[in-house]
């Protein structure tokens, strides 16, 4: 089964609610672990490796936290997948990445392959962590009404 990982969706929730705090005070990893509910520990390595990629901003101190980046409205989802999880890889000989499988002097699905993950790359390259926010949003003053 095709899915993200809990870590990418960690990553994602933890961007979008930093997108509530672009002018405000700093958000700590402690605040968005109780408000969603994460497990403290999993999200710390998730928003170090978003802060390392410059996802997001990480201010060190007594006061510190995390921020959105100023460029976060241009930030794809594919980045954050493969920030946190590595490529987008259908299948272990994608890419020309090597394969020892049985089936490589004789597979027939290959190619096929390969162009479906460079679709789904494409796919995750154009959706935009402003486009999941203005879903969100959309979608909460929709139930607020």
């Amino acid at each position: 089964m095709l899915r993200l990982s809990k870590k990418v969706e960690y990553a994602l929730i933890a961007m979008v609610e930093m997108t509530d705090h672009i002018d405000s005070e700093l958000i700590t990893t402690k605040e968005i672990a109780k408000q969603y509910h994460i497990p403290l520990e999993i999200l710390g390595k998730v928003l170090q490796a978003l802060s390392k990629k410059g996802l997001i901003e990480s201010i060190q101190g007594m006061h510190g936290g995390y921020r959105a980046n100023h460029m976060w409205n241009e930030i794809t989802i594919a980045s954050i997948i493969e920030t946190i999880d590595g490529p987008i890889d259908l299948m272990s000989c994608g890419n020309g990445n090597f394969c020892d499988c049985d089936q490589i002097s004789v597979c027939n699905i290959k190619i096929p392959m390969e162009i479906l993950q460079n679709e789904l790359r494409a796919f995750f390259n154009n959706i935009t962590l402003k486009d999941i926010k203005q879903s969100y949003d959309v979608i909460l003053t929709s139930v607020n009404n």
